[in-house]
C-alpha cells in the first residue's frame, strides 16, 4: 500500500464529496485515505485506522498495531482513543489483559464526559469477574452515559430500576427508560420495551417492537431471544422466534463463507510465493 503520497495538504484541500468518492465503497478502498489521514496527525483518523486494524477491515488484522494507533490518538488528546486503549486492555487486544489499566483509561475519559467510556466503565464495574464489582457505582455511570444520549446505557438503567439492583424496584420508571432506548434504536431496549408492553396487555404494539428488535439485533441476541418469544405461545411471536433463528443461520452461513474466502486467499498467497522464487531463479539464469 503506497499511500504516503497522500499529503496533509491534499487531505485538507480536497472537497468532502471528492474525498468520499476517492475512498470508494469498501474498507479496502478507504484504507489508504484513512491511513494517510492518521499519519498526518488527524486524531479521528488515527482512531478509525486503529479500528480498521483491530477488525481487519480493508487491511490485514493487527491488534498490536491497532493498540499503538489508539495510544497515539489518546496521547494527542482523543477521548475516543483513550476509551479504545481501555477496550484493548479489557479484552487483551494487542496486549495482555489488565482490568486495572482498562478501568483507569475508562475513568479518565468518563470523567471528561465520554459517553462510551462511561458505559464501558459501568459494565466493568457490574460484570467483570477479574475486577472489583461495584453495582452502585455502575448504575451511577450508566445514568451519566444515558443522560449523554447513549441508548444502550438507557436500557441498562431500565434493567437496574426494573429489577431493583441495589434499590427498590420501580417498574413504571423502568418502562420509561426502555421506551427511550427503544426509540433511540437499541435492540435490547426495543426487546425490553416490547416485553413490558406485552405484559401490560398491549399485544399489537409489543409485536411491532419485538419485530424491530429481531431485525436489528446481533445473531447472539437473536439466539437468546428465540426461546422467550416461543414460550409466550402467541402465533405472531412464534413467527418472530422462527425469524430469529433464521437470522442466526444466515449469520453462520456468511461467517462460514468469509472463512472459506480467507482460507482461499491465504492459500493463493502461499502458492504464489514459490512461483515468484522460480521466476527470480529463471531471471538470474538468463542473466548469467
Amino acid at each position: 500500500m503506497v499511500d504516503e503520497r497522500i499529503s496533509y495538504k491534499t487531505l485538507k484541500e480536497i472537497h468532502p464529496d471528492v474525498l468520499r468518492a476517492q475512498m470508494g465503497d469498501t474498507p479496502r478502498d478507504a484504507a489508504p485515505w484513512v491511513r494517510a489521514a492518521a499519519l498526518n496527525g488527524i486524531k479521528s483518523a488515527q482512531v478509525a485506522w486503529g479500528q480498521m486494524l483491530l477488525d481487519g477491515e480493508g487491511i490485514e488484522r493487527d491488534a498490536e498495531a491497532a493498540l499503538r494507533w489508539f495510544s497515539i490518538a489518546a496521547e494527542a488528546g482523543s477521548l475516543d482513543g483513550v476509551n479504545m486503549v481501555g477496550r484493548c486492555h479489557e479484552f487483551g487486544w494487542g496486549c495482555t489483559l489488565d482490568m486495572a489499566e482498562a478501568a483507569r483509561c475508562y475513568l479518565s475519559a468518563a470523567e471528561r464526559g465520554h459517553a462510551w467510556a462511561q458505559f464501558n466503565l459501568a459494565t466493568l464495574l457490574l460484570h467483570s469477574d477479574d475486577f472489583a464489582a461495584d453495582p452502585s457505582r455502575a448504575l451511577a455511570w450508566y445514568v451519566r452515559s444515558a443522560r449523554r444520549g447513549n441508548v444502550k446505557a438507557m436500557t441498562m438503567v431500565g434493567r437496574f430500576i426494573e429489577h431493583g439492583w441495589g434499590r427498590h424496584p420501580r417498574p413504571e420508571a423502568a418502562r420509561r427508560w426502555y421506551r427511550k432506548a427503544a426509540l433511540g434504536g437499541d435492540y435490547r431496549g426495543q426487546f425490553d420495551h416490547a416485553r413490558t408492553l406485552y405484559e401490560g396487555g398491549f399485544v399489537d404494539e409489543a409485536i411491532s417492537w419485538f419485530s424491530r428488535s429481531i431485525e436489528t439485533a446481533v445473531p447472539d441476541f437473536c439466539r437468546l431471544a428465540e426461546p422467550g418469544l416461543r414460550k409466550a405461545g402467541h402465533p405472531a411471536l412464534d413467527a418472530l422466534a422462527d425469524r430469529a433463528l433464521e437470522r442466526v443461520r444466515d449469520a453462520e452461513v456468511r461467517a462460514a463463507a468469509a472463512m472459506r474466502a480467507e482460507l482461499a486467499r491465504a492459500e493463493a498467497i502461499r502458492r504464489a510465493k514459490p512461483r515468484r522464487r522460480l521466476a527470480l531463479s529463471w531471471l538470474r539464469w538468463r542473466r548469467s
